[in-house]
């Protein structure tokens, strides 16, 4: 991507990058929400993460 020459079309790139940074933020935001409900699943969160094998006996 090359640098602007003039002003409109500095505009213009920085309108579609900023348009970018609010779709991946969008698009985490989602992922950390879905990421989190599925780890209240007990069967994903022991297929995801050790953690629990690692701590020793459940607490329930």
């Amino acid at each position: 991507m090359r640098i602007a020459e003039d002003e409109e079309e500095l505009k213009k790139q920085m309108d579609a990058v900023s348009k970018r940074l609010v779709r991946f933020a969008f698009i985490l935001i989602i992922g950390v929400v879905l990421t989190q409900i599925l780890l209240q699943n007990d069967m994903v969160r022991h297929w995801v993460t050790a953690v629990e094998h690692w701590e020793g006996e459940a607490y329930r």
